[in-house]
């Protein structure tokens, strides 16, 4: 049996809630990117380890932990 095509009112608010769903991930994203930095900064500046160590315990490359430290 095939699914009928949505109409457009139901395709506007799919693509309406798609929509909002990916913002709201996009929002956690950052928010977790940021307390990760937040504890990067902390232990490469307290000198817990260095940079390089934090890249190969985090498999994260070693120019974006840079960044994270505000290095460029």
């Amino acid at each position: 049996m095939a699914s009928k095509t949505p109409s457009k009112a139901e395709a506007s608010a799919a693509l309406a809630e798609a929509v909002d769903r990916w913002r709201a991930a996009k929002r956690s994203e950052r928010a977790a990117r940021e307390a990760l930095a937040v504890v990067v900064r902390q232990v490469v500046n307290g000198g817990i380890m260095n940079e390089s160590k934090v890249a190969t315990l985090t498999k994260i490359p070693r120019m974006t932990i840079r960044k994270m430290l505000g290095k460029n």
